[in-house]
């Protein structure tokens, strides 16, 4: 096996040139929303373009094992489902579980509109239960808003049809954003004062009648290619922990790890883990997420604020950034080595349950802190190698309409909007790094 040095690793970095093909430019909102894609608000989603390709390049075969380890809001779960592969998905956060399961599970149209009807009725002739809020409800929502989000709460509890309660839970879920003080601009807990509040009923509707509708094109595409019960599995599992995953057993890895020191991933859905946290009955062990908030929330890898780890990053690329971080913010520093470790765990989990000869997919973002270039990409291969993959190929691509907010904090490092004095561009182009398992 040919290893690839440090140096080589970044000069072929250094002259790599944008794809164009990879950069779906032309794909328009009701392309990268299709089926189900938009069911639910994510922060950084990936565009299903990249995960379509990367299936029909890399799993030509019909009904492959495809597995995400950073499985999110489900993207890679969904396409694959479309296009006849099972697959399996991991995320810390259980709103993603909650979300993905959603995603992949095609509703009978019929029986969906009959459930709506139905939940009017339970809406109409229940009042809602009394419930005690965490104080912090009353922090992020109106008293009035809160009677009505707990009729409505109520009424989908009493919907007897799990996966059709689940779907109802998730646009209820969607829709806590829209109806709390959040800045529905910011992707940090921001009040805003002057928000005009919505009439829960209606935006939560609103919301639903979306995803019946996109539920229904899922359902008859799965249906037309008799892949509806194609399976789709989320864990809600902490990844840099042993997959509940044979060894040699899967055919396809794609995934897109989260952005280091850049989001606080369980802020962003603090809402829904508050909410459903109050209801052991119905989420188990959610009220751990919410009661033990600030120890969950340290879990989530890329979150800064961890202690410092010990170990070999396995990268010379990854070393010498903290290093140099070292030189002007200790704290910030430990938070890159913290996430080049747990990555390291990673990426010897998805050698491990890969099958000789297939590969692994990694979509991954460089960008600067504190003047320091964090090469993710280039540590991602260095540190692949090490688990005991080869260079297959390195893809990069401009992101013309990638999910996320294109500017940092010149000093805290944290995404930003384009108001900041102190901004700088994040993320311009990202790398597709694929990588195969020696056979």
């Amino acid at each position: 096996m040919e290893i690839l040095s440090p140096t080589f690793i970044q000069k072929e970095f250094s002259i790599l040139k944008p794809r164009e093909e990879w950069s779906f430019r032309d794909a328009g909102r009701s392309q990268t929303t299709a089926f189900t894609h938009d069911y639910h608000r994510y922060p950084a989603k990936f565009i299903p373009q990249i995960v379509r390709k990367l299936i029909e390049d890399y799993a030509p075969e019909k009904n492959q094992i495809i597995c995400d380890p950073f499985g999110g809001c489900g993207t890679t779960l969904v396409e694959a489902k479309l296009l006849g592969h099972k697959s399996i998905g991991f995320d810390i956060n259980p709103v993603a579980k909650l979300i993905t399961q959603t995603k992949t599970s095609a509703i009978n149209p019929k029986t969906l509109q009959n459930y709506r009807q139905k939940f009017l009725d339970f809406y109409e002739n229940n009042n809602a239960e009394n419930r005690i809020h965490y104080p912090r409800i009353g922090y992020w929502f109106d008293e009035p808003t809160v009677k009505e989000l707990d009729r409505i709460y109520s009424a989908i509890k009493k919907i007897e049809n799990p996966n059709v309660r689940r779907f109802f839970l998730c646009s209820f879920s969607h829709n806590l954003k829209n109806c709390s003080r959040w800045l529905m601009k910011s992707i940090k807990p921001t009040i805003d004062k002057n928000k005009e509040l919505p009439n829960p009923l209606k935006s939560f509707l609103h919301h639903l009648d979306s995803m019946v509708k996109k539920n229904e094109k899922f359902y008859s595409k799965l249906s037309e290619s008799n892949f509806l019960n194609v399976q789709a599995k989320m864990y809600r599992k902490d990844s840099t922990k042993k997959f509940p995953i044979r060894s040699n057993s899967i055919d396809l890895i794609i995934t897109s790890p989260p952005y280091v020191t850049s989001y606080e991933y369980a802020d962003l859905h603090q809402l829904t883990l508050l909410w459903f946290g109050e209801d052991p009955n119905h989420f188990k062990k959610w009220h751990h997420f919410s009661d033990e908030f600030i120890d969950f929330r340290r879990k989530f890898i890329g979150t800064g604020s961890k202690k410092e780890k010990n170990g070999d990053i396995n990268s010379e690329i990854g070393s010498k950034i903290v290093n140099d971080l070292m030189q002007i913010e200790r704290p910030l520093a430990i938070d890159v080595g913290n996430y080049f470790l747990d990555m390291k765990k990673v990426f010897a989990e998805m050698h491990r349950v890969l099958k000789s000869g297939s590969k692994a997919c990694v979509i991954i973002g460089n960008t600067t802190l504190r003047g320091v270039a964090i090469l993710n990409a280039e540590v991602a291969v260095e540190q692949m190698q090490k688990a005991g993959f080869k260079k297959f190929d390195f893809i990069k691509r401009e992101i013309p309409n990638k999910m996320i907010t294109p500017w940092r904090d010149i000093e805290s490092g944290k995404f930003t909007g384009m108001n900041n004095p102190l901004k700088t561009r994040a993320y311009e182009y990202e790398y597709v790094v694929v990588m195969e398992k020696l056979p």
